[in-house]
Formats: structure tokens, sequence, C-alpha cells
């Protein structure tokens, strides 16, 4: 088998219990780091494992682990390590699993993932994993294995050790007749004072795990053991002291009281305890792995032996379900009563083997043993298909039939049918290892020549299973008869994509000439290669048979193509360009075209009219240096705030890295799986998908403008935009019309060419409602104030379309920017059509709708990479964006929790300004819930975030409601730079969950103490005759007086009943309106100290800080205004403004000023984690693919070259 094969983590974890390094070379190869010989059904089985391997019991040395906790996931900084020993062979193990990131490696396998479910191992070969080169078995063994799949960066390392006591040791120390002879030394040596027993077989490791026992926990008096000591001198003598030395044991000639000299021992003196994923042997881990295998050696003796064993054994915990854990393959998917085998002899089928798969893999995971198989081992993927195929049949499964189909039509064969292939074409399989592609094409290729129509078809199909096999595209090509791509164009040809057209029309003969009945083939071949590379020429052979040279573009050919008719005014250079940009971004297939034309005009231009003017934008007038500074955007109808939000997202780096890789994102999925893909709480369907696959793309476009342009401004593609903006219900396709010919309109062209002048009047739309869109989101930031132009950067663009009729005048002087060539007129109104549905989506959509909209389009794109609560997906938004939020409600004596996912909060700010965190405060707060009228116990709430993303969105609720009437409320939110998250949290690191829930009761209290002051306040101040209630009680007592007054003066009582007159009332209700007016003045001061007494709560709360990042602007009224964006560069230490087109540096101060009139407000505000600011964030990320041009200095023409040259009005004279 080749050493490229892998296997997965179950079955790698069962070989580890199965290799035994002892007896390596006897196995005649290593059975941890290499997979079994292919298995041939023809020859009597062997044992996969030799019988002699011990079939290891490990269990955990507990003081030297870091082991994975049991429902906690791995982060990107999880280390695990399992130090264990075999209970058996007293072999030690340390098995570390890393799942730190390895660039960009950053997503580990896991068990809910359909993609990546469980880790597949390859062995990583490296020096040190070599044996000893004495052949020594009993040496220490290092293993490195990587998991295959791409973006997972998890590192297994196993190493394996040899005891501390060997089998030598343990027959000096427990051997009868060892023990014996070291009795009678004893008596020697001691003489009367010598023990007259000889010690027991046990004594020896029990004594000697007690001295070990107390070196780790040293005692006074108990470090020193003299030789002459009645049991240790029977039971270790002075033939022990190499064990002893070796585990740390020192010795000494004393001086005794007397003046006699004693020898003693004195006991390790082991360090402290260091953390389990330092590296190196200390003395401490050589007295514990000696404990552990006294330990064992102890129990391995009869129980009526053990008696009187005076230490104490040690309990340790079996490490297999700890090893699962960390390889993440304690709870795979298996199949129903099918158990893995156990460690005695029994062993899967060897085909299981061969995929890298246990036998109780379910259907699904054994194709995905097989899929990675073939991925990382091409070249043996027969055989693996071979295993897959025999499993099928024996597991009767329709599954794995199914596949084993599928792919049997893709090609796929197994090892039989492709040595039946290399026979038919007289090539002995054992040599097709080091036979070249190039053979068999030519022995392919001889046989073609001598065989008739049936032979050719076999020949075809043993050549495509020779190709399947060895993965080989040209033979694979070869063997189609297909002739679709142009690679298969050139193949057929026998040329390469370096050869000009020329050779291609000289091969094209030569096949003809040939056979005759090649013509179909070579005039097919030739139309794919003239269509790939747009060649005019190829086209006209095929239709003359001549091959005409390079075709020379006149001046006037070349205005008439970029839409220019009027050659005899200078043009400005700079909007040329931009219009030649766009002709060919519409057009790619004209970019050599429109670049002859380009560079013609301005030729003429220099030497018509001395112009040569570089193309200079406003940020190049600045002088930012390009590769270090940012791009704008260009506004294309209304899109500010989108530019803002896409400037956000390409700040992102996790983000902007997985848009720019498309192996990121779902290319096909079928129905079924669609249906589990869970997205905002819904199945994904198969139009959705296909509206997020297109918007990443424009997406990912758009971010490699933004990197490599060698231009200051970029602008986003109109489709990007459509996507963008659409509501998440609209699955109209967003279509471009760019270069549809539908229609009538235009005037035609010539040779090509569009002829310029008066287009024809769009064609009225027949549905005048199907492009009104409505929302309806009450959490919208700014919201739908119905004002189809109420945005005031939608004015210029209604006003356009208002006055977008045809006109008949002439064009202006070509000094104005060129026009872009007429287009059928079908095409115009499209383009027309999608600009204005943009522009009322952008009216209709704010910002957390576009940002929500843009997160659910990249969540639907997305590789899922596992599953949250409800099924919903797991993918990068999800982790960056999304915290987990829990709702506690509180009825009667009862309380009930529920959690969710949310990417933003949402807060208002209360008309009047304060700081950021007493908005939050609102949300977070406790709160009355409205009960139903049958309900009358009373419901509070209040929530937390149990688990907060690196990412924090916070949008602010602008748009009010009074009277009926929107308005917008301008009230300062003041930001700080550092928001620290601790008081919102379910527990920090410095506070327990206790401890913080008394410190937000604490906070309600005061709050409600507050609120309650405030309502009274406001009770005194104002009323509903816009005065305040003592100026009302002021007015009333005055209208009494009056009233009192007239009644006096009546002369005769005109009334049936009189009012009645209290002359004490009016000088009863000034008295009272005094009383109120000092009540309502005397709440300043006590609610100003509740303020900082709420403040100062969780001022040592300092555990979660996460940095200010970006800040949404806007500026105008609810009903429209503009939208820009400050982003903070970490790396930079620097502040910009992203102003569509603009991006210019900017104080701190012009972010947190308040302004008085028309002031900026923000509409979202973003926070980053402190740790990560540096991990996540990236302001400016630059490649430049070309240099800029060169300004060029103007010079004047020297006067010689103006003699003799007649001119008048413009016209050479003749």
């Amino acid at each position: 088998m080749s050493s490229a094969a892998g296997k997965t983590a179950p079955k790698l974890l069962q070989d580890l219990l199965t290799f035994d390094p002892r007896h390596e070379d006897r196995a005649g190869r290593n059975l941890l780091t290499t997979s079994p010989l292919p298995y041939d059904p023809d020859t009597r089985p062997t044992p996969a494992v030799p019988f002699r391997n011990c079939r290891h019991n490990f269990l955990t040395k507990a003081d030297q682990s870091q082991l994975p906790v049991a429902g906690e996931d791995p982060t990107h900084r999880t280390v695990y390590k399992i130090a264990s020993f075999c209970n058996k062979c007293r072999w030690h193990l340390n098995l570390v699993v890393d799942f730190r990131d390895n660039g960009d490696k950053n997503a580990p396998c896991q068990s809910l993932s359909r993609e990546y479910p469980i880790h597949h191992f390859m062995y990583q070969e490296d020096a040190s994993d070599h044996t000893d080169p004495f052949g020594r078995q009993n040496v220490a063994r290092n293993y490195k294995f990587c998991c295959s799949a791409p973006k997972c960066p998890v590192e297994l390392r196993i190493r394996l050790l040899p005891p501390r006591i060997n089998e030598q040791d343990i027959i000096l120390l427990t051997d009868r007749t060892q023990l014996r002879r070291r009795l009678e030394t004893a008596k020697q040596l001691a003489g009367d004072r010598a023990d007259s027993n000889m010690a027991r077989p046990v004594d020896a490791p029990d004594f000697l795990s007690t001295y070990l026992q107390d070196s780790l926990n040293p005692k006074q008096g108990k470090s020193r053991i003299p030789l002459m000591n009645r049991k240790f001198l029977k039971t270790f003598g002075k033939d022990c002291d190499h064990i002893l030395k070796k585990l740390g044991f020192t010795n000494a000639i004393e001086l005794e009281d007397d003046g006699s000299s004693a020898n003693v021992w004195y006991l390790p003196r082991p360090p402290a305890a260091s953390h389990p994923l330092e590296e190196g042997v200390t003395a401490r881990i050589v007295v514990e792995d000696a404990r552990y295998e006294l330990n064992a050696l102890i129990l391995g003796f009869p129980e009526h032996e053990r008696i009187g064993v005076r230490h104490p054994l040690i309990s340790a915990q079996p490490s297999i379900t700890d090893m699962k854990r960390a390889l993440g393959c304690l709870d795979y998917d298996k199949r129903l009563g099918r158990e893995t085998r156990s460690t005695n002899h029994e062993e899967d089928h060897p085909y299981y083997a061969g995929l890298g798969a246990v036998g109780d893999f379910s259907d699904v995971l054994l194709i995905f043993a097989y899929t990675r198989q073939v991925q990382v081992d091409t070249v043996n993927a027969s055989y693996y298909f071979e295993c897959l195929q025999d499993i099928a049949i024996g597991r009767k499964s329709d599954e794995l039939g199914t596949t084993v189909m599928l792919l049997a039509s893709q090609g796929q064969t197994n090892r039989r049918e492709v040595a039946a292939a290399y026979r038919y074409f007289d090539i002995n399989p054992e040599h097709a290892s080091i036979i070249q592609d190039d053979h068999i094409i030519g022995l392919f290729k001889s046989r073609l020549q001598d065989i008739g129509p049936a032979a050719v078809e076999e020949s075809r199909k043993q050549l495509r299973i020779i190709g399947s096999a060895r993965g080989s595209e040209r033979i694979k090509q070869l063997s189609s008869d297909a002739m679709e791509t142009y690679d298969q164009a050139l193949s057929w040809l026998d040329l390469d994509h370096t050869q000009p057209d020329d050779f291609v029309t000289t091969m094209y003969t030569i096949k003809i000439n040939e056979n005759a009945s090649n013509k179909e083939a070579a005039i097919k071949a030739v139309e794919i290669i003239a269509k790939e590379r747009d060649s005019q020429r190829l086209r006209d052979f095929l239709k003359t048979g001549v091959i005409d040279e390079p075709i020379r573009m006149e001046v006037g050919e070349a205005y008439a193509l970029l839409g220019i008719t009027d050659r005899a005014q200078p043009l400005s250079l700079d909007v040329l360009r931009e219009t030649v940009a766009v002709m060919t971004m519409e057009t790619p297939s004209n970019e050599a075209r429109n670049q002859q034309a380009y560079d013609l005009v301005c030729k003429d231009q220099k030497d018509s009219h001395n112009n040569s003017q570089p193309y200079v934008t406003q940020s190049q007038k600045k002088n930012y240096p390009m590769d270090k500074w940012p791009v704008g955007f260009k506004n294309i109808g209304n899109t500010c705030y989108l530019n803002s939000v896409l400037q956000f997202l390409f700040t992102i780096k996790p983000l902007r890295d997985k848009v720019l890789n498309p192996d990121n994102f779902v290319r096909e999925l079928p129905l079924e799986a669609l249906e589990r893909k869970i997205v905002g709480r819904s199945a994904v369907r198969p139009e959705k998908l296909e509206k997020a696959q297109q918007f990443v793309h424009e997406l990912r476009a758009l971010f490699e403008h933004m990197i490599t342009d060698s231009e200051y401004v970029v602008r986003p593609e109109t489709k990007l935009a459509a996507l963008a903006l659409a509501e998440r219900g609209d699955s109209t396709d967003i279509k471009t019309t760019e270069n549809s010919t539908s229609g009538s309109g235009g005037l035609g062209d010539i040779g090509g060419i569009p002829i310029a002048g008066p287009v024809l009047p769009p064609k009225t739309a027949s549905d005048p409602k199907s492009d009104q869109l409505t929302t309806d989101h009450p959490d919208s930031v700014m919201g739908d104030m119905g004002d189809d132009d109420a945005k005031s950067d939608t004015s210029t663009t209604a006003i356009a379309d208002e006055n977008d009729s045809p006109t008949t005048d002439r064009p202006d002087p070509p000094s104005r920017p060129p026009p872009v060539p007429p287009r059928p007129q079908a095409s115009a109104q499209g383009d027309t059509t999608t600009i204005k549905k943009i522009e009322r989506n952008a009216e209709q959509q704010d910002a957390a709708e576009i940002m929500n909209n843009i997160f659910d389009l990249l969540s639907c794109a997305l590789k899922g990479e596992g599953t949250l609560r409800d099924g919903e997906q797991l993918d990068l938004i999800k982790e960056l964006f999304f915290s987990d939020l829990t709702t506690v409600r509180r009825t009667g004596g009862s309380m009930s929790c529920n959690s969710a996912i949310q990417d933003n909060h949402l807060i208002s700010p209360g008309n009047r300004n304060r700081p950021l965190y007493a908005a939050l405060d609102d949300e977070f707060s406790l709160n009355d819930v409205e009960n139903d009228s049958s309900n009358t116990v009373k419901t509070e709430k209040y929530e937390y975030i149990e688990k907060a993303s690196p990412i924090q969105i916070i949008n602010v609720r602008r748009l009010v409601f009074e009277d009926g009437k929107s308005r917008k409320d301008e009230s300062l939110v003041s930001l700080d730079k550092i928001l620290y998250l601790d008081r919102y949290l379910k527990k920090t690191n410095s506070l327990s969950e206790d401890q913080l829930l008394a410190r937000r009761e604490r906070q309600w209290q005061l709050r409600q103490q507050l609120k309650a002051l405030e309502l009274r306040k406001k009770m005194l101040k104002e009323t509903d005759f816009k005065i305040n209630l003592a100026d009302a009680v002021n007015e009333s007592a005055a209208y009494i007086e009056n009233l009192a007054k007239a009644s006096e003066e009546q002369l005769v009582n005109v009334d049936d009943d009189p009012v009645p007159i209290h002359s004490e009332l009016p000088q009863a209700l000034r008295e009272h309106a005094h009383v109120l007016r000092k009540e309502a003045d005397s709440f300043d001061q006590p609610m100003k100290e509740l303020d900082e007494e709420i403040n100062s709560i969780f001022n040592d709360c300092q555990d979660h800080p996460y940095y200010l990042h970006a800040v949404f602007m806007h500026r105008g009224s609810a009903s429209g205004g503009h939208y820009w964006i400050y982003i903070y560069d970490f790396q930079e230490d620097l502040w910009r403004k992203y102003n569509d087109e603009e991006v210019e540096p900017v104080s701190v101060d012009e972010i947190f000023k308040h302004e008085e009139k028309w002031p900026q407000t923000s509409t979202g505000i973003v926070y980053v984690r402190g740790d990560l600011v540096s991990e996540i964030t990236e302001a400016v990320h630059r490649k430049l693919a070309t240099t800029p041009p060169n300004d060029v200095e103007m010079e004047d023409v020297p006067e010689a070259e103006y003699q003799g040259l007649q001119i008048i009005n413009g016209i050479e004279k003749e």
C-alpha cells in the first residue's frame, strides 16, 4: 500500500491499541504508520495484527495530562494531551492533539459537518520517527500525523516510551532465588540484626512505590534510608543500586553519632509539577511513571500475596474515552447492530483497513473514508473502489450500492478491470507505475490506424479505464472521443496553448490530408479554438480557406468603435479610459479590439491636438501611497450605505479570506441536502442558493478589484448591488442585460461597428406595479417612509429618471465624456430598469436590513461547519457576528429561559444625549412583559449574553413616531474606544453568574428608583397644556379668581344653578403650585447621584474589553440623507472616513464630536474583541497587479513641425 494512504481517527486509534514497538521488526511493517498490503481474495488471509502484540489497556496519568472536557468544543487555541500507560506491557503513551490554527487551516473537522465529519490522518515522516540505529526495540518512538482535510489544522503527535523499570529489573526485584540470596547476604552484613524471614516478591515493588510516593510529598525525617535497615537490606541489598539510581535515589557515606560510618540512601528530589504541555522528561515524571508501573506490578500478584501491602494503590481511569473525545470520534455515526472489534484477536475484513475505516462505520462514513483515500492516494483509487464495492455487496447496502454504481458510471474501476485494460494494450500491469502517459497514448494512436470502428470503441473504453486509474486528464480526454473544450480541440490538433493561429491552420491541413474523414472533426476543433481566442482570422479561414494577415484598424474606425462621432475636438482622455474599461467589462472578448482603438485614439489626440493629459483621480492628487491606501466606491444609485457595509466587510480578515477562496462555498447540493441546510430558521431553496452563489461571485470579484486595481476608486457591479439590496422574500432572478440583443432599437452597424445617432424611445413597462417593493421590519434603524424620493442620495437620480426621455439632438462636443457606443434599445432599457430597481430597494432598506440580507446570502452560500440549535447551520458568519443570547422570564415563583442567536443589538438613544452603556442597559435591563387580560400574574424579563461573538454590532434605532408622524432622533450616543462587555454576560473571569446577577439586580433597583423619579419629574414638567404642572395649577387659581370676580360684577343672577365660589381655593392652589415647583426642581441632584451610582456598579468589571472598529454615520432627516462610515485601522493606528469615492484620514474628535445643527448621527457601531483585533481586522489589504502610469511632463511641440501646415476652421486646406 502506498505510504500516501491515510486512516480515519477511529482506525488510527484502533491500530494504536494493538501497535507493539517490541515486535515491530517481526511484523514486517509499522502497524501504526502504514496501511496493510492490498488484500488478495485469491490468497489465504493473514492476521493484520501479530498474535504476540500487546492489546493495550491504557490508563490515564492525570497529573501529566491536559484532558478534554465533556461538552466543550475545542477552540483555535486548544491542545489536548492524554498521558497514559498500559497496565499490561507498562509502555507509556503521550497522545497530543493540537487544534491551533496553521495558516489558512482554521476549520477543524466536526461530527456535525456533512463534508468532514471525522478526522482523516496522514502520517508525516520525520527523521526522529525511525527506530534505533542499533536495532534496539525498547527505545522511545515519535510519530506525527496531520488531518488531510484542506482546512483542518489538527496535528496528532504520538510518543511511545518503554517502561522505566524493565524486565531485568523486575526479575531482580521479585525473583525468589534473588530474594533468598539477598537474605543470606544481609545476614552476613548485619549479623544478628538481620531479619530472619525472606522478603516476599511483592515487597520490593511495594516498598519502592512507598519511597517514591514519599519523594513526591516530602516530609521531615522520611528522606533518609540507612542501608543497614533490616527490611531495606533484605529487600534491595546492594545488587539493586542501579535501579535506585536511575529512579533518582542517591547514596552517601555518613558518620554516625558514635563515630562509625554508615551507608545511607536518600529519596529522589523531584521538582515541582510543570504544565502538562511542557516538553521534556523531568525527574518528577520519571518518579510518577515508575509508581504507575509498580502499581501495575503489585496488582499483578495474586490477592493473597498482596496482604499487608503498605501503600494504597493508585486508582487510574481508562484513557480510551478521553482519547476518542480528543480525536473527535467519541460519537461518530455507527452502523446499527455492528460494534467495533474488541481488543482481542478479532479483526475487521481487510477491505475496511484498506479504506482506513473500521467495521462499525455507517455507510455515510465509509463513503467519506473512500473519498479521502482517493483524494490523497490517487494511484490506488482502483483498490479503494474495490474495497467499497465488496463492502457494499457484503452489507447489502442500498446507499453503498447506489454510490458504487454512480462511481462506476463516472469511470471508476476496480483492480481487475485496470489490469485487464493494461493487458489489452500489451502492458504488464506490474510495470504500470513506471510507464509514462505518452507511451500509453502512442500505443493507442498506433492501433487506430489498423482497426475497425467496433475495435476503436473498445480501445477507447480500455483507455478510459487506464486514464481514470492513473488520474490522467490527457488520457481521459483522448479516450472520450469528444471535442467540447479548448484543451480537447488543441489536443486533437496536437497543439498547445502557446502556438499561434498559423499553427492551427497548418495542423488542420495536415489532419485532413492524413485522413479525409477527419474534416468534420478538424472544422469543429478550429471553431472551438476560434471562439476561445476570439480570432476573426480563424473564422475567416473556415469560410475562405485562407489565413489573412492581422486586420489593421483605421483611426476613423477606432473613433466609431468608441462611440465618438467628432474627431475635430480634443477629448478628456481620463474619461475615455473609463469608458473603454466599462466597454471591456461588459464584453471581455473585445478587450484587445477596444485596447487597439483606445491606443489609436490616444495617438491621434496627441498628434492632432497635442492632447496627452494623464488620468488623475482626486485621491491621487492627495498623493496617498496606492499600495497602502484603501479604495473608494462609486455610488451607482443611492448605494451609499451599501458602500459603507461593503467597506466594513472587507476589513474583516477571516470573512475576506473566506470570500476570496471559492472552495469555502457550496457549488451544488442535491435537494434533500438543501432541505437540511437551515439558514434563518428555514431550509434554503434552490433559487435562494443560486442567488447566494451569484452574490458571493460578485463580492469576490469586488474584493479582488479592491486588492489589485491600480486605482483609488472602483465601481461595484450593478448585479452585486441588486443582489445585496434585494428583499429576502424576493426570489426574482437578477439578470444582466448589458449584452442583450433582443428587441428592436439602435441604428445597426457596419462591419460590427455600431452607428452613432438618435435612439428610439424606450418601451413602456407593461406592469407599472411590478417593481414596487414593500418592507415590514419593525427593527429598522431608519425605516421606510414610503416616500420614493425621500432619500437625499436619490435626488439627482430621481430628477434624471423623470427627464429620461429620448432625444434626437446631436451630441455635445467631445470635450465632455465620450458616449458609450449605442446598444440595442432593449438592453439600455434593461440596464436602466436594473439601476432604478436598485435605487428603489436602497430607499426602502436601511442599515440593519442590508447587513442582515448580506449575512443571509453568505450563510446560504457557505459550506456548513456543523449545526446549532434547531438545526441552524454553523458557519463563519455565525462564529464572527452571532452571539448566543438568553432571555429569562420570571412569572410568579417560576422562571424560564429561552436562548437564541443574534447578530446585533438594537438600542434607542431615548431622545436624550447619553453614553452607549446607558442605552445598552435599557435593552438588557429587567422589564415588565405585557400579559393577556386573563393572566393577572406579573411577568418580568431580562437578557444576558451566554456566548459573545468576536464582533459586536450595535444598531441605533433613530426613527421615532410622534403624533402620527415620523422623525429622526438626533440625540448623541457617546462612544468609548473600549466597551467592556462584562455587565451583559452570564459570567466573567472575575465574577460568577450569581455575583454578576447580584450586581445587575442592584442596578435594576437603582434604575427603578431613577425611573420613578423621571416619571414624577415628567409629570410635573409636562402637561397637555404645554406648560409644567405648577404653572397649570397657578393658571387654575387665576381662572377661579376671575370666575368669582365676574360673578360678583353681575347685577342679576342669570344662572339657574350658579357656580359655587370658594374664596380660599385660589390661595390653596397657589400654595400647592409652589410646592410642586419646588418638588420639580429637587429631582436633579438625586437623579444625578443615582446615575453616578448606577454607572459605578460595573466600574471594576473589565475582563472582556471590545475595541471600537467602525461607526456607520448618517446625516439628514427621517425621510432621507447620506451614509458613510468611519473605520479604525488597528495596524496603522489611524481612523479613516469612507465616503463613497473619497477615503480620507480623520481625527478622533471628528467621530466623537456632537454637532448642534444637522448633526451626524451613528446608526451602527462595531466593536471587536480586544485579543482578536489584529487577527480579525485588517483595514488595508492591497497587492497591486500593475504599476500605475507615470505622469508625463508636458512640452511644447517644436515650431518647425507646424511649418507648411494650412488649417482653416479646423479643416486642412487643399
